[in-house]
């Protein structure tokens, strides 16, 4: 699924990723979150963003009820695929950064 050659230890998540693509068009697709060991958090998706867009996530298969809740991230481009599907690194967006973007 993911781009990158090697990596440490991982787990894949079924995920459901939404927000608003680069032609500012509402999106909601089905991918597979991989979580690596060191904490770094990627997905793949069809559709193209802007440089610095904040997606959620939600996990199609919940592990308790507080996991079905969408979570924010900002999306950073790491690499596209010949089918044109795009990587993205993923930064959880924190509450503090949130208030700022609302005030």
């Amino acid at each position: 699924m993911i781009l990158t050659a090697e990596h440490s230890a991982t787990n894949l998540y079924r995920v459901e990723v939404s927000g608003w693509d680069d032609n500012k068009a509402f999106f909601v697709e089905n991918s597979e979150l991989e979580w690596a060991e060191d904490s770094v958090k990627q997905v793949l998706l069809n559709c193209g963003l802007s440089e610095g867009a904040v997606i959620f996530l939600r996990l199609l298969q919940p592990i308790s009820n507080d996991r079905s809740r969408p979570v924010a991230y900002q999306a950073e481009l790491v690499a596209r695929n010949p089918e044109g599907q795009q990587q993205f690194r993923l930064r959880p967006v924190s509450s503090r950064r949130r208030t700022q973007l609302f005030h």
